[in-house]
Order: C-alpha cells, then structure tokens, then sequence
C-alpha cells in the first residue's frame, strides 16, 4: 500500500522538487496543483507524492536545508500536508517526526491489517479499568446552551463509575474526529484526559491538550472525559491497528433535551447525512459514524 501526502512548495521550486522526489526510485509525484490559501505574491503548489516507502522524506528535507527553506527566518516555505489538513512544516519537524505523521495520516491505517510498529495500540481491558480508577473526574464549567437534561446509558455496551459519576465508554479508533463529533453535536466538554507512559503510569494530559496536534507526533491522549449536564462519555483510543466494526457495535444511548437542542442536533445529523433510525414527532433516533445509536427526547 502506498503512502501519499502533499509537498507544499513555491511554484518556481516544483521541477527542482520533483526531480528529488523520483531521484529515491521508489516515490513519484502524481498531481501537481495551486495551493490554497498560500502564496499571493509568489504562487505555491500541492505535489502529490505517491511513495512505497517513506526514504523520500530525508531527501526532500536535506533538498529543503540546501535552498534555505528550513531557515526560521526565510522567505521560503516547504512543508506536509496531510490528509486531516495539517501542515508539517519541514524547518519546525525532525524526518522521523514527518515520517511518523504521514504514517499515521494514511487513510488506509485504519482500514487495513495487518499494522506494524508504530501503527499499533491496544489497551486491555485491565489497564482501562486501571486508567478509570486513575482517573479524577474532573468537575469543569459546563455549557451554558443547549445543555442535556437527562441521560440513560441502560444500552451502553461499556458503562463505569468513577468518583460517583458514570460514564457510557466509547471505543473508537482515533480521539481527535471523535471529540470533535461529540463537542460539536452534543455541546459536551473536556473534563480530563489521560494517558499511559511507557512504565504504565497513567498521566493527566490537562484538559488544554491539543488534541489534533498530539496525534500526530504519538503524545495523544488514550482516554478522554466529556461531559454537558446529565451526559458522561468517557472516549476510549483502540488504536487504529484494532479493527472496528461500527456496524456491529451495539452502544444505544438515550438523551433529553430541550426542543430548540434537539432541533439543532437534528440539523447537525441531517447536515451530516447520519443514518436517521427512527422519527415520531419531535423525538427521533440515529447512528452516529462510531457506530453509537443516540435516541433524542425533546422535554418542555
């Protein structure tokens, strides 16, 4: 399976950046295009380059240092795009930390076995019950809007109580979509994120920690807490060497909440284009992309 991710370059430096590309032998660039968002007086354009493996990316960085563009202070800017719409820019990252982020980019990582190296991670069962013992539920100021005023978790797959408070557990492949989804849907917050370092001490990561960010250079969080009114999450990371089957995954979650949220979840879930499995008058159900089934009750 071949890696591809974007060489952000000037214009004016594209052919010189492809003959570095081919000179390796085992990568090429398959789409030349303008940048976006880049390069008003100097035009930039998106390499794309399709590589067996990732020894281009020394090449490409070494070609980076020669014409300066590695230089805090210069003009020129070379960089990764990857897939999520980050950039990797070559002067701030070491080779092995831009290899380590186009591998966790691919598409294909979290669709194919089998995954090797860094690709793997799996948390036992123990250990999750470790990290939630751990764990200090943090109490932070919640939403003001579009709060949830009742939660039942009867049909949760993995339901836990920490310090009082109990959480439906939400196995997905990567936190950051994840996060995002549940924030932006359901209004929740971050109330604590964790992870476990290589002596299995599990650490608070605060709940600051860029996210997005983390992924990609491997600090990310392995377990996440949210929370808005009556509704606790508690994200677990699988890892994307483990294989979900969203379609098999039997979490069922009901909320309540008031009709002007349920109006705007709606929207968001029409706008999305989830899967919509039930809706009488106000209250309706649906799927999310993780497989989770949320029942939504409007209450006056």
């Amino acid at each position: 399976m071949a890696y591809r991710f974007l060489f952000e370059i000037p214009a004016t430096l594209a052919d010189e950046a492809n003959t570095v590309v081919t000179s390796t032998g085992d990568a090429q660039v398959v789409v030349q295009r303008p940048a976006h968002g880049l390069g008003f007086d100097e035009p930039y354009v998106n390499l794309t380059v399709a590589a067996h493996t990732l020894r281009v990316i020394a090449p490409l960085k070494a070609w980076a240092a020669e014409i300066g563009a590695t230089r805090s202070d210069s003009r020129i800017h070379a960089g990764i795009v990857l897939h999520s719409g980050e950039r990797v820019i070559l002067s701030d990252t070491e080779a092995e930390g831009i290899v380590g982020a186009i591998r966790r980019d691919q598409p294909w990582v979290e669709r194919y076995t089998p995954k090797i190296g860094e690709h793997e991670f799996d948390l036992p069962p123990t250990r999750r019950r470790e990290a939630f013992s751990q764990a200090t539920a943090l109490t932070v100021a919640g939403p003001t809007a579009d709060i949830v005023l009742g939660a039942d978790l009867i049909g949760a797959e993995e339901e836990l109580t920490v310090r009082g408070v109990d959480y439906a557990v939400i196995q997905v492949a990567d936190l950051p979509p994840a996060e995002r989804l549940y924030r932006e849907i359901f209004n929740l917050v971050i109330m604590q994120r964790m992870k476990q370092d290589d002596e299995g001490t599990w650490q608070d990561l605060g709940q600051d920690d860029d996210a997005a960010t983390a992924a990609q250079d491997g600090t990310g969080a392995d377990i996440v807490f949210l929370g808005n009114g009556a509704l606790n999450v508690a994200l677990l990371r699988a890892g994307r060497a483990v294989r979900l089957d969203y379609a098999q995954v039997t979490n069922e979650l009901s909320i309540s909440v008031e009709p002007e949220t349920a109006n705007k979840i709606r929207a968001q879930v029409l706008m999305r284009n989830y899967t919509m499995l039930t809706s009488t008058g106000p209250a309706f159900g649906f799927r999310d992309p993780f497989g989770v089934v949320w029942n939504v009750h409007p209450v006056s």
